[in-house]
């Protein structure tokens, strides 16, 4: 299935630094969530990309691969934003503990924030 289509300026971007690692196993599809520790600075990150949401301008998860300016990227819809310590007062739930683990994605032991990935999005400039 083809990706969906939209032009940067008309979404709520999310971008994410990745290892090739992380970012290979999510390309293939063999990682469909990513994970943040629940610190300050990115409860600060994801409640500010919250509030870029707007009717008309949806949310994406763009993963580049590394720092480079001309480094591959990818884009994603979220399908949640779950944490371990219910630090989020908005439109999300809290993780749940019966939820099967990860570490083999990378999920830490400590609190974190679980990026959950959808279909993929083609981000065209603005």
């Amino acid at each position: 299935m083809a990706a969906v289509k939209f032009k940067r300026s008309d979404c709520a971007i999310l971008p994410l630094v990745l290892k090739a690692y992380w970012f290979n196993m999510i390309a293939c599809g063999g990682k469909r969530e990513e994970y943040r520790l629940a610190t300050g600075y990115w409860q600060r990150r994801l409640w500010n990309w919250n509030l870029a949401f707007r009717p008309g301008r949806p949310a994406v998860v763009e993963f580049r691969l590394g720092y480079a300016a001309t480094a591959p990227r990818m884009a994603f819809w979220p399908m949640g934003l779950e944490t371990a310590s219910g630090m989020l007062p908005f439109a999300f739930v809290e993780l749940d503990s019966s939820k099967l683990r990860h570490p083999e994605w990378g999920e830490p032991a400590d609190a974190h924030f679980v990026i959950r990935l959808g279909g993929r999005v083609e981000l065209e400039p603005s």
